[in-house]
């Protein structure tokens, strides 16, 4: 299958003129060809998509999300952090069944997909089986997106050497044509410490598994309030030492580590993370609001840190759409700053799609519109009335854009949204699909003692 965008302001690696006005040539799963508007007319193709009037750029990455999360929009409240943790959160996941898991992974992939996210690592807050690992992964496959399916590991791993880490990722990393990939969680934050997810054993084991099997890892780092009652003070001045300095002074601090989160960065530990070459996951709304802080996400970034983009879980800011979080971003450094461009756009844009798949080690492959690259790539439509007029189509798409102005969306060659609507799934499907999950949130929070029985 070969197919043409032509006419859009494309966003392509060393090809800032494309944004004048740009051609995309895909021939099956990859980029064949990138040039002016107009100028692969000749090419023989199956399909031809006018981009007119959009924004070209690579499918977006999501490099924190939590997929279950769904159930739980709107029950968090007004809790900080830890309360959330304890009196939302773990209530919750301890009574998710076989068939929430399943439910909530393709209505989570559905909606990031309608939004321009093609790629989104699921970072996994409970110890799963096969079969529920399964229940996740399956409708993935079905979907089309990309997946880096982030399996927990506990401390109990560590009696069994971490079979089910090691069965996950024999069975399923490479897995729906290379689009679902394996790594670790090894929670190593100093309130998961404290509730006994972590121990030293664990995370040494664990990321030598992450080492043998050449993946990534993914944390919490660094977040929640700064209380010396119950929040990441207490527990700093009580150890002794950051989260960062945690895991440097274990060894593992390296290139694989994706830092979720870290609002919070003390001491040396912004020195740390970037002689490791770890990647800090942002999730501003998140933050927001949990009312965590602002993370100092400029300092990051002139300190030489990867920073990618995440969204957290609707659980806790009741989005998924990575477009929101790249507005967030930007005006609150802005605010933090107070200078209008704190982060530059273009930095931003790759933050929210190369960054995250160099932290997900999969630049190669995707993150950026090059030929020989996967075809992962999103249309948003800028000729709408909250976007336009467009003067710099960058800028527009940044802070005027919304996720559901995504207009085509294509993994690996396949057009999976086409002018808005999904190809691999019904209206139909749809709408069932978003009513079993109203059902399945209602009851879930029921049992858990969130709602009224």
């Amino acid at each position: 299958m070969r197919t043409l965008f032509t006419g859009g302001s494309v966003v392509a690696k060393g090809r800032p003129e494309l944004v004048d006005g740009g051609d995309v040539l895909v021939d099956g799963t990859d980029i064949a060809a990138l040039g002016p508007a107009g100028s692969l007319a000749a090419e023989p193709v199956d399909k031809v998509v006018d981009t007119t009037g959009a924004i070209v750029i690579p499918g977006l990455v999501n490099t924190h999300q939590h997929d279950w999360y769904l159930y739980g929009k709107g029950l968090g409240g007004n809790l900080l952090l830890e309360q959330w943790i304890t009196d939302c959160l773990f209530p919750l996941k301890t009574r998710l069944t076989v068939d929430d898991l399943r439910v909530a992974s393709e209505l989570a992939a559905l909606d990031m997909l309608r939004g321009g996210t093609t790629s989104s690592v699921n970072h996994l807050v409970t110890e799963t089986s096969a079969a529920e690992d399964r229940a996740i992964l399956g409708p993935i496959a079905d979907v089309g997106v990309r997946q880096f399916f982030a399996k927990a590991i506990r401390p109990a791993d560590h009696a069994t050497r971490y079979e089910s880490a090691r069965e996950a990722f024999e069975t399923w990393d490479g897995a729906a044509g290379g689009r679902i990939r394996v790594g670790f969680v090894l929670e190593a934050t100093a309130h998961w410490v404290a509730m006994g997810t972590c121990t030293e054993e664990m995370v040494l084991g664990g990321h030598a598994l992450a080492v043998e099997r050449d993946t990534f890892v993914t944390s919490h780092i660094a977040g929640g309030t700064m209380s010396r009652d119950s929040g990441y003070l207490k527990f700093v001045l009580e150890t002794g030492r950051t989260d960062p300095q945690f895991l440097h002074r274990l060894g593992v601090l390296d290139h694989r580590w994706i830092l979720a989160h870290t609002i919070n960065p003390r001491d040396n530990d912004l020195d740390l993370i970037a002689a490791a070459g770890a990647t800090v996951a942002h999730t501003p709304s998140s933050e927001a609001a949990r009312g965590g802080g602002i993370t100092p996400v400029k300092r990051m970034l002139d300190n030489g840190i990867r920073v990618a983009i995440g969204t957290d879980g609707p659980m806790v800011d009741l989005t998924n759409d990575m477009v929101e979080q790249l507005k967030w971003t930007r005006l609150m450094q802005n605010q933090l700053h107070q200078i209008p461009a704190a982060i530059d756009l273009d930095k931003l844009l790759t933050m929210g799609t190369e960054d995250g798949a160099r932290a997900v080690g999969a630049a190669d492959r995707i993150g950026t519109l090059e030929v020989g690259k996967a075809a992962d790539i999103a249309v948003f439509d800028l000729d709408t009335l909250h976007a336009g007029p467009v003067h710099r189509p960058l800028s527009t798409f940044v802070h005027a854009a919304r996720g559901t102005d995504a207009k085509h969306v294509m993994v690996d060659g396949e057009l999976l949204l086409e002018n808005g609507l999904f190809t691999r799934a019904t209206e139909l499907h749809v709408a069932e699909l978003m009513r079993e999950a109203g059902e399945r949130g209602r009851a879930l929070a029921r049992r858990s003692g969130l709602l009224p029985a």
